[in-house]
């Protein structure tokens, strides 16, 4: 049998930190339960996507029991301590899995934690805020900081920051460092303090994810930006998508507060696929559906790849006409109109820094 990523020799995320939806733990336990029930007397042999295969039926149904009951235990914990008033830090805090879980190989924090899966629980069940009146609307984290450093001082901060460091309190020495650097991105003093204390807690990371957060984020503060070693939206993942997700990924990128007075409505025929879509932005949305509009102001048709080019960017669409992989049909300035309300994002960007 398998189980998906739902039973791993490694505790899941129920949250990635790479960011994804927030998962349900309640339902990775029930249906590693009901895989139990359905095929469990039968099982000898368990294999995954990720990690290598159990053998033999006591072996199985023992891996997937302990994988169950890990998932249920933070679920039901996190929500126990949330009716008691815990907010999601708190829980996380205090919960810890059972001995018996906890030294299973296959429930440790080498991919998910127990901290930020109980914080994701949390998400998934009762939304975004804690509960704590002062996390409803505060500063953000420049504004914040820059007041902090105001009334407390750089001096004070980074002194504070350096005696933490030393002490080995590496995750306060990060915490009070943090508002200097965000008030004061040209302290080198403090970035490097800051960057030695990240350094100190990656090593002492036991989940490679959380390894990799802190060591990302000292480097960093050292050397800056530095450009990332691939793009999740390269050419072949975006022409790979489906016409309906690829007109969601189109719609992030309307600028809204440039799109609020454009009144743009667009026929699509993709004549390899042989599917054809409108899409229209009116009020700073993008909405699209199957068909076509008797009013659109452009039909675009031609092959998939080819549309796909002229929607992300509409200026290639003179040049695949006038070579006729594409024909326009009405009014080209509307692709004029979508190329001005088009953001274009750059994934360098900083994360440990302001």
């Amino acid at each position: 049998m398998t189980c998906a990523e739902n039973a791993n020799h490694s505790l899941h995320n129920i949250q990635t930190l790479r960011g994804a939806r927030t998962r349900d733990a309640r339902n990775f336990a029930r249906y590693l339960d009901e895989t139990l029930e359905l095929w469990g007397n039968e099982a000898q042999v368990h294999y995954g996507p990720h990690t290598w295969p159990v053998w033999g039926n006591e072996q199985v149904t023992g891996f997937i029991e302990s994988q169950r009951d890990a998932y249920k235990y933070i679920h039901d914990q996190a929500l126990r301590l949330a009716n008691k008033g815990f907010t999601p830090l708190e829980a996380a805090e205090v919960i810890e899995l059972p001995e018996e879980l906890r030294r299973n190989w296959a429930n440790r924090g080498y991919h998910g934690t127990v901290h930020h899966n109980v914080r994701a629980i949390y998400t998934k069940e009762l939304g975004m805020w804690d509960g704590d009146p002062v996390s409803l609307h505060p500063h953000p984290p420049v504004e914040s900081a820059r007041r902090f450093v105001e009334f407390a001082g750089a001096d004070a901060i980074l002194a504070e920051g350096k005696r933490a460091f030393e002490a080995g309190d590496y995750r306060w020495a990060t915490e009070i460092l943090h508002k200097l650097v965000f008030a004061d991105p040209d302290n080198t003093a403090a970035r490097e303090l800051q960057a030695d204390a990240y350094e100190q807690m990656g090593y002492q990371a036991e989940g490679p994810q959380w390894r990799g957060i802190f060591l990302s984020a000292a480097k960093q503060l050292r050397l800056g930006v530095q450009p990332p070693p691939y793009v999740t939206a390269s050419q072949d993942t975006i022409l790979a998508m489906p016409v309906e997700l690829l007109l969601d990924f189109l719609a992030v990128q309307i600028i809204g507060e440039q799109a609020v007075d454009a009144d743009i409505t667009i026929n699509l025929d993709f004549i390899d696929i042989g599917e054809q879509w409108t899409l229209w932005i009116r009020r700073g949305v993008l909405n699209a559906r199957r068909g076509q509009a008797t009013d659109a102001r452009l039909t675009v048709t031609g092959p998939k790849q080819a549309l796909t080019g002229v929607l992300l960017k509409p200026a290639v669409a003179e040049k695949l006409s006038s070579s006729k992989v594409i024909q326009l049909d009405g009014d080209p300035t509307a692709l004029n109109e979508l190329s001005a309300i088009l953001d274009d994002f750059e994934p360098t960007f900083p994360i440990a820094t302001p």
